[in-house]
């Protein structure tokens, strides 16, 4: 990935070490049998983060939640420490079209200051539960969205 801050296009290595960090934590708990909801990761320009689990409601609702979190929080989250919001990253269980066929997927969506759109990408899973058995692809792109910031 291109590390050229002038290039507003670009994912920094803060923003893909936080994406794959909260990717990583999701897959491990698909791969135990839990149900990790739409999670999110905040974090500011001093690298403080605060991570959160929607799980109540639906997988919609908890969606909206997560976004309006991070759009209520634009300044900070200073319960927890976090400045003013540098970069997010939002991840929550789906599905993709492959090939005509609907398969298991992680999506996540992120962001940081200075991009011009948010960016989404997949992982695809299955055998969740099945610890040893479970099986991730490598991450592909999803395409670009509005930011939320």
């Amino acid at each position: 990935m291109a590390q050229n801050p002038s290039d507003t296009g670009s994912v920094s290595e803060a923003l893909d070490g936080m994406v794959c960090n909260l990717l990583g934590a999701y897959l491990d708990s698909l791969a135990e049998g839990e149900d990790p909801g739409v999670v999110l990761a905040i974090e500011d320009a001093q690298s403080n983060c605060f991570q959160a689990a929607f799980t109540d409601d639906g997988e919609e609702q908890c969606l909206d939640a997560a976004e309006a979190f991070v759009q209520g929080h634009a300044q900070g989250y200073s319960e927890e420490g976090v400045g003013p919001i540098e970069r997010y990253a939002i991840a929550y269980t789906g599905a993709v079209d492959i090939d005509g066929c609907y398969e298991d997927a992680i999506m996540a969506s992120f962001f940081e200051c200075g991009m011009d759109v948010a960016y989404s990408a997949y992982v695809l899973f299955s055998h969740a539960g099945e610890g040893e058995n479970f099986m991730w692809s490598d991450p592909e792109p999803a395409g670009e969205e509005p930011p939320l910031l």
